[in-house]
């Protein structure tokens, strides 16, 4: 992840040649599957000028929450909102220089009144539709982390059966990999459903 690169080009320390420089230089990072993921939106349109589309190199944009602005179009006084990139044109938009969108957790099934997870979103269908992967963020196997109807125990509890069963809630919208804290479960939750997504951590 490139983690507040208006910030680093505003001192002077632009990250994304160094970061190509680094993943060319090396024999795996080369050939090697890797995945480069922000929160703004102008650093990946610059690295999908220097990445062609098939090269082992993916990008992927990044989602916050409702009307939050990535950091780059805050700064440069415009209107776009997360809410807004999550929509059917929002996407579309995305798709013309990234190859996925990795939201929060609660776009995809928000939770209801009670905190149990809801109905899905239409997001996974509509990203789907404009050929965006979906690799959503984190899950966690900490009670406090989950939806209400998966939790066991106390608060701050280990709860690995409602990680897993979360996991394969969000497997079923059609999710084409997903972050971990706990790949090991994450790994449990993908075999169980027979699915190809992938576990990251």
């Amino acid at each position: 992840e490139i983690k507040h690169p208006t910030y680093f080009q505003s001192i002077g320390l632009p990250m994304e040649d160094t970061l190509l420089a680094a993943l060319r230089g090396n024999a795996y990072t080369n050939v090697g599957p890797v995945t480069i993921q922000s929160f703004e939106t102008a650093n990946l349109r610059y690295l999908r000028g220097k990445i062609p589309r098939g090269s082992n190199i993916r990008l992927l944009q990044l989602l916050w929450k409702g009307d939050t602005q990535p950091a780059d179009i805050a700064k440069a006084g415009g209107a776009l909102t997360y809410a807004q990139m999550m929509t059917p044109a929002g996407l579309k938009d995305i798709a013309a220089y990234a190859d996925g969108i990795g939201p929060e957790l609660r776009s995809i099934i928000p939770l209801d009144a009670n905190g149990a997870l809801g109905t899905p979103t239409a997001l996974v269908r509509d990203a789907h539709a404009v050929g965006l992967m979906v690799i959503p963020y984190t899950f966690r196997p900490e009670n406090h982390f989950q939806a209400s109807n998966l939790r066991k125990g106390a608060d701050n509890a280990r709860n690995a059966e409602g990680s897993i069963a979360e996991m394969r809630a969000y497997l079923a919208t059609g999710i084409d990999a997903f972050f971990t804290d706990d790949p090991a479960l994450g790994r449990q939750a993908v075999d169980g459903t027979g699915a190809a997504a992938n576990a990251a951590n």
